[in-house]
């Protein structure tokens, strides 16, 4: 890995990330790792004599001079908070390059921006809520904003309990992976502690000659992570998953995400409140 791009908006839980980011770092001789902060632009009204009505329902018109003056003002004080972030990590690591960017937008339409002009090796962020694998697999809004991205993303809940994943396990449906997932996932893994890939797929029948055809074939696909295959049974994928990461003391799981999968329609819409868990554990997110 040679460049992390670490999305902030100044909260606990984004220091928590760009925390775990920098923990993954040693290990990967990482070059850069980029800060961004992205704000919305303010939307302010004033009165309108012609009986426009603004979202208060009461006459208004978009004041654009307010907005331009109120985005300078949120500008200012953002660059303010980075840079003094920016001297604060530099100072602790000395040895990786820390660049910052802020600026007004959307989410996911900055960081395909940014990505297209550098991709970086990895994105990184928090997530706001105090929730559990069922806010991640759905999604905040910030990272249904950036879901299209095919570089993978990290997501950091609250505070991981270890710097550095010492058990990675692979959430599989049994289908096929492509060659971009294969090689994110051997990037990421590549100079970290973890000698072996855990492999869980949940409610599939191991006895199934399909089955053991599959997952001969993910097997060799995935043959330099080493790959150990776990066969469950769970009420609920979900809750199987759940038991997994807890009894195999799992520091970090994996989703390839496509939209055919299981997972990849987890991401697009709601599931049950059975997924009440509070996980403490990151989720890398590959597009496959």
């Amino acid at each position: 890995m040679k460049k992390i791009l670490a999305l902030t908006d100044f909260s606990e839980q984004a220091a928590h990330a760009i925390d775990y980011a920098l923990g993954l770092a040693a290990f990967w001789q990482t070059e850069e790792l980029a800060l961004l902060h992205v704000y919305e632009p303010p939307v302010l009204f004033q009165a309108d004599p012609s009986g426009g009505i603004n979202p208060e329902g009461t006459p208004g018109l978009i004041n654009y001079t307010l907005m331009e003056a109120q985005s300078a003002e949120i500008a200012k004080h953002a660059e303010q908070k980075i840079n003094v972030l920016r001297e604060q990590l530099a100072a602790a690591h000395p040895s990786i390059r820390i660049t910052t960017r802020v600026t007004e937008g959307l989410l996911g339409d900055v960081v395909n921006e940014d990505t297209e002009k550098g991709a970086p090796n990895l994105i990184i962020m928090g997530i706001t809520e105090k929730s559990g694998l069922e806010k991640i697999l759905i999604g905040s809004n910030a990272i249904k904003a950036i879901e299209s991205l095919y570089h993978p993303l990290l997501i950091v809940p609250g505070k991981p309990a270890g710097a550095v994943p010492g058990k990675i396990a692979l959430a599989s449906d049994l289908e096929m992976l492509n060659e971009t997932g294969i090689r994110q996932l051997e990037a990421f893994m590549d100079g970290l502690p973890v000698k072996e890939l855990q492999l869980v797929t949940v409610n599939k029948n191991p006895a199934d000659p399909i089955n053991q055809e599959k997952i001969s074939a993910i097997k060799a696909q995935l043959h330099h992570l080493n790959p150990v295959v776990h066969f469950l049974q769970a009420p609920h994928i979900e809750t199987g998953l759940e038991t997994f990461v807890t009894q195999q003391h799992i520091s970090l799981l994996v989703f390839i995400h496509h939209d055919r999968s299981f997972f990849g329609q987890l991401f697009h819409k709601s599931v049950s409140k059975q997924i009440a868990w509070n996980t403490t554990i990151p989720v890398l997110r590959l597009k496959g």
